[in-house]
């Protein structure tokens, strides 16, 4: 009995390194480089799923858990580093918790996959909404006055990252101006319920 407990267990961890050698690498080509913080903005109950590539039709390689209430209308998402964009998709990586990112067998070591950028959310990490990343780009937004937080502006979808930059579309949550603005924010956090540190660039 104890041979073949052990001849069916050698099999199954052949089975998965087998898996995990054949498995294609999750795809960055043509992804732009960045270093941000986002959070899990997905309302499905579900959670996230996470792909090999920035498009709806890769592999599902994940997902990423759903968000937790935590008070009274008031829920928390996964917090991640995001680390690439491509065609409205972001690379994520390196959860918080780290088991709120699950990925299969062939993927766990490389720690990273794409989500879509309209159900990732982000704290902006400046006032001013530019048109370019970069900070002599020209403002396209104020996001908010002296009564600076996480709700001044609402981000609904996360379009790109560049370097410190992410390109992102919300509005402002008051209402003063109700309609939708799109542009660069400065050093993004994944503060859910407080400001980014470094607000006002």
């Amino acid at each position: 009995m104890t041979r073949r407990f052990f001849a069916v267990a050698l099999v199954g961890l052949l089975a998965c390194a087998h898996v995990a050698a054949n498995a294609a690498p999750v795809e960055t080509t043509g992804a732009s480089q960045c270093r941000a913080r986002g959070f899990a903005a997905d309302l499905d109950a579900a959670g996230t799923t996470v792909r090999s590539a920035p498009r709806a039709d890769a592999p599902v390689i994940g997902r990423v858990a759903p968000r937790a209430l935590i008070g009274p209308n008031t829920y928390e998402g996964v917090e991640f580093e995001i680390v690439g964009s491509r065609d409205g998709w972001l690379l994520i990586q390196k959860p918080d918790p780290e088991t709120g990112l699950k990925l299969d067998a062939a993927h766990a070591a490389e720690g990273r996959g794409w989500i879509s950028g309209k159900l990732v959310g982000v704290v902006p990490g400046s006032r001013a909404l530019r048109s370019a990343p970069r900070r002599d780009a020209p403002v396209v937004a104020e996001l908010a006055g002296q009564n600076w937080g996480p709700d001044s502006f609402i981000v609904s979808t996360v379009h790109a990252c560049n370097g410190k930059y992410v390109e992102i579309t919300g509005a402002l949550g008051s209402a003063e101006q109700l309609e939708p603005r799109r542009g660069w924010s400065y050093a993004p956090c994944s503060n859910q319920l407080t400001t980014c540190d470094n607000a006002g660039e």
